[in-house]
């Protein structure tokens, strides 16, 4: 899988009375960054309104008092608990090291596996992407939990069959073809897993408190990435704390035996528990209505207002129609603003039509950026685990250790970013964060004769530069699903995964170059590509509000 990644931000008080389907909260309408938390009994942790459950929410009893969370939104946590818990056990260091222990201790056929990884997520994520946004989001995430069960039976099976003795298989191509294979399906379903489901998780989450709900998701996913390496600590104690097949293969069954619940929890998704309508035209409709109001306290006139059929809130007739149609079929305002510019129709100032324009641009420059600082962490971030092991001298323990912390220090540096977010905005901060974690790497880069004989030294430079250019992802997560619509999100957040490709595909290329030279030459050529991405990232400066609550107006 690709390096770790989720995000946060709260609204201000232009956002009073959007109702979070987190625990049942209703964003404080006091104007502070808290949130609070409403029970059955109306009571809550500050200010807010005395709405119920809806027959979207999944109730959960605790501490004598019972809360709401949106049905997707639980069990995308759930998910990414799980998820968390068997990748991080089997799919990053323990098989890495694997692989090139079958090998006969090269590196190539590392990147080359990675890269047939990343060749089918290229191939596989539009089409994905497309049917979850024809057909709905939930009989693909289905479909997608089917193929993670038979493909963790299907490793198990192959990894059986190679047996433990690396000298009988090391000129056998049969073992490496089956385990290309085994990885490409792998690719297909983490595909699945991180398109749909989270585009899905998006369309029951608000609009301008997304960036909240993701770091929900990030922390819930690095929290329990700490639980694998954990585990596999345990076991390599248990087996002898030794780079060989046998061990290593022993600690990946328990990772991918977990699987399946990651698949059980992947059949109760439900298009149906989504949020039907979107979050900014509510906010618009109950402004239009208060003044409304008032307009009808001075002028009781019918031709002020247009009542809806069930004897609901009242709608502006000022309000464009365009508006109203989106929020029946649950489209962004964003997107018909821009359908309207297009059209020539001059619903808003010509200054906001310009600025409207130029916002399209924002999903192809992240996706543009993205794909720039994949292709460089790809050449370096599956060979950390064997630079520590080959160049450092670790043993299988310590070097699970240090993904014991990574982890932790991702969630301090996500908390971070979403404080700096509030100050800064959310651009501003992931260009700090990127600044820093390049830094870090190139600090390893300059004192490396020092450092590798000082792993004391060297391992916080890495946790850091591990927890900033990762913490930044609950941001540009939010930034992505906020100028997207929602009829696209599943196709933009399959098409976010096309960057594994660049990612897998400079992995084969790090192999090679980490076996003719070191290390510290892919380290290098990492750096100097993802400045590339950084210069890029930057043209989000001026599109981007500093104030991610001004996306709910």
């Amino acid at each position: 899988m690709s390096e770790y990644e989720r995000e946060n931000e709260t609204p201000d008080s232009r956002t009073d009375g959007i109702r979070e389907p987190l625990l049942g909260n209703t964003i404080a309408s006091d104007g502070d960054d808290g949130i609070s938390l409403r029970t059955t009994d109306g009571t809550s942790e500050s200010e807010q309104g005395d709405d119920g459950p809806t027959e979207k929410d999944i109730s959960l009893r605790l501490c004598g008092k019972t809360y709401f969370m949106n049905h997707n939104v639980v069990l995308n946590l759930v998910l990414a608990v799980l998820y968390g818990i068997s990748d991080s056990i089997w799919s990053g260091t323990v098989f890495a090291a694997y692989l090139k222990t079958l090998s006969g201790g090269r590196n190539e056929p590392v990147g080359n596996v990675e890269a047939v990884n990343g060749l089918a997520v290229l191939f596989s994520a539009l089409p994905v992407g497309y049917l979850a946004d024809r057909y709905g989001r939930s009989i693909i995430i289905k479909i997608g939990g089917v193929l993670i069960a038979l493909t963790a039976a299907f490793h198990i099976s192959v990894l059986q069959w190679i047996g433990v003795d690396a000298n009988a298989l090391r000129d056998d191509s049969n073992a490496f073809i089956l385990l290309g294979i085994v990885m490409a399906l792998w690719g297909i379903g983490g595909g699945i897993v991180n398109g749909p489901t989270q585009a899905l998780y998006a369309d029951s989450t608000p609009a301008g408190t997304r960036s909240v709900y993701y770091h929900y998701l990030f922390v819930c996913y690095m929290i329990s990435s700490c639980c694998g390496p954990i585990l596999s600590i345990i076991l390599f104690q248990k087996l002898g704390d030794d780079w060989n097949l046998q061990d290593l293969r022993t600690v990946c069954y328990v990772g991918l035996g977990m699987n399946f619940f990651n698949s059980f929890v992947m059949m109760f998704f439900d298009d149906k528990k989504a949020l039907n309508e979107d979050e900014v035209v509510v906010v618009e409709e109950q402004t239009v209505s208060e003044e409304q109001g008032k307009q009808q306290a001075d002028d009781p006139s019918p031709a002020s207002s247009t009542h809806l059929e069930d004897g609901g809130s009242n709608i502006s007739a000022d309000l464009p129609a365009e508006i109203i149609e989106a929020q029946e079929d649950g489209e962004s305002t964003n997107f018909v603003l821009m359908q309207n510019e297009e059209e020539g129709e001059q619903s808003v100032p010509p200054e906001d039509l310009t600025m409207v324009t130029r916002q399209k641009w924002i999903p192809y420059i992240m996706f543009t950026s993205n794909l720039i600082f994949a292709i460089g962490s790809g050449m370096t971030v599956k060979f950390f685990p064997l630079f520590f092991k080959d160049e450092v001298g670790m043993t299988p323990t310590e070097v699970q250790f240090i993904y014991v912390l990574a982890p932790i220090a991702l969630v301090l540096s996500s908390g971070l970013g979403t404080s700096l977010s509030k100050i800064l905005g959310r651009v501003q901060t992931t260009l700090v964060l990127y600044i820093a974690g390049l830094l870090c790497l190139l600090s390893m880069i300059i004192f490396k004769n020092y450092l590798d004989s000082h792993p004391f030294a060297l391992v916080p430079i890495y946790i850091l530069r591990t927890a900033f250019m990762n913490g930044s992802y609950p941001l540009q997560e939010s930034i992505l699903m906020d100028f997207v619509p929602k009829n696209e999100r599943a196709r933009w957040k399959s098409l976010e995964s096309v960057a594994v490709f660049g990612w897998c595909g400079s992995a084969a290329l790090g192999g090679i170059i980490s076996d003719k030279s070191d290390y510290t030459h892919t380290f290098l050529a990492t750096v100097i590509i993802q400045s590339f991405g950084l210069i890029f990232f930057s043209l989000l400066l001026p599109l981007v509000p500093r104030n991610e609550a001004d996306m709910a107006r």
